[in-house]
């Protein structure tokens, strides 16, 4: 009976540990429960009153600017300068003035295959470029028309229009007159024979050492067949110039240049320059609808 009640009072105290153990925990379960539900209150609270908060709260924008005394004393090496952004403006395009170019020839026809020779009278070099259309004409603006005499460059959204100064027009009266007056004491080459020339080559490298000559000396026009080109059309012949020298008139068409196929006006000006460096010369022409070759021996 004595061990009945012994059992009885330690599964009494048993279980009251239980019960106190179980209460602690429900008690920190609650309690955290309660911090929770607090924290969850107080932050919708500030989030909702964060925009006014910001709103009346936020801190000025600080402009760079105001580290520039850091740079100016600058503690980790030689002292800096800092400049505002803004300050740093592209410059605008410095056109010169269309008075110093000056237009030594022209080739119309097919917008691809038209050009003009300028040259720049600034230039120490004294050169004369060849240019098409949409290039820029040096510092001077686009190249948008080529005519006969005259063409036009745009800047600014505004065309200009640079004529040909009179002693180069080909058509010109004096320009034939003069030619025609010096034909027999500037001729260049020599016909031995049918088809056969003796070049001199002191006159060949005095022509070619002045570039206008080979444009305008002669008018050169793309040449079409079928819709293709086949080589340049020779006009405009000056008498004592270059190409009547060589023995070529108007109308014929100029083919190849020692094999080389006459395509656009750069190979045209190349072929015609490399004269100075060669022993032989021949030239495929045609002429009054056939086919001919004209060959140069230099001396």
């Amino acid at each position: 009976m004595y061990k009945l009640f012994e059992m009885l009072d330690f599964s009494l105290k048993y279980f009251r540990f239980v019960n106190y153990f179980l209460a602690a925990v429900i008690l920190v379960a609650a309690l955290l429960l309660t911090r929770n539900i607090v924290n969850i209150s107080f932050s919708e609270k500030g989030i909702s009153a964060g925009p006014e908060s910001k709103a009346t709260g936020a801190a000025p924008e600080e402009n760079i600017m105001h580290y520039s005394t850091i740079l100016e004393q600058n503690p980790f090496g030689s002292p800096m300068t800092m400049e505002p952004i803004a300050g740093t403006r592209t410059a605008e395009i410095q056109y010169g003035p269309l008075s110093d170019l000056l237009l030594a020839g022209t080739a119309v026809g097919p917008e691809k295959l038209s050009y003009a020779i300028v040259m720049d009278k600034k230039s120490p070099l004294d050169k004369q470029e060849i240019f098409t259309y949409g290039e820029n004409v040096y510092n001077y603006g686009v190249l948008t028309k080529i005519e006969n005499a005259s063409i036009e460059i745009r800047r600014d959204n505004i065309s200009y229009t640079v004529k040909m100064p009179i002693k180069y027009l080909k058509g010109n009266a004096a320009a034939d007159q003069a030619g025609s007056m010096s034909g027999s004491q500037s001729l260049i080459a020599k016909k031995v024979g049918e088809g056969e020339y003796l070049l001199d080559s002191r006159k060949v490298r005095q022509s070619l050492d002045n570039p206008e000559k080979i444009l305008t000396d002669a008018r050169l026009l793309p040449n079409f067949v079928d819709g293709k080109q086949k080589g340049f059309k020779i006009s405009e012949v000056i008498n004592g110039g270059l190409y009547h020298s060589l023995g070529l008139r108007n109308n014929d068409i100029l083919l190849r240049i020692n094999e080389l196929a006459i395509s656009n006006p750069e190979v045209a000006i190349q072929a015609m320059s490399a004269l100075r460096g060669m022993n032989r010369v021949n030239l495929d022409i045609i002429r009054n609808g056939n086919n001919m070759s004209m060959n140069y021996q230099m001396r």
